[in-house]
């Protein structure tokens, strides 16, 4: 993610909230991330993937 926009991203969700998480799928197919902590990520992944998923996805977290 280009910094410059990751920067921006961050200032301009930070007015307004206190956690967030940014992902992006860049152009080789990479899934980047920004978030205010690596707990805050986690949980907002898991909470994005109980709304989006259905009986047929599956979910693998892997721990960095």
């Amino acid at each position: 993610m280009d910094e410059q926009i990751s920067d921006k991203i961050k200032e301009i969700l930070g007015e307004f909230y206190p956690n967030y998480l940014v992902l992006v799928l860049d152009e080789e197919g990479e899934v980047q991330s920004r978030c205010t902590s690596f707990s805050v990520g986690r949980m907002l992944i898991k909470e994005a993937a109980l709304e989006f998923c259905d009986e047929n996805t599956e979910i693998l977290y892997e721990d960095e």
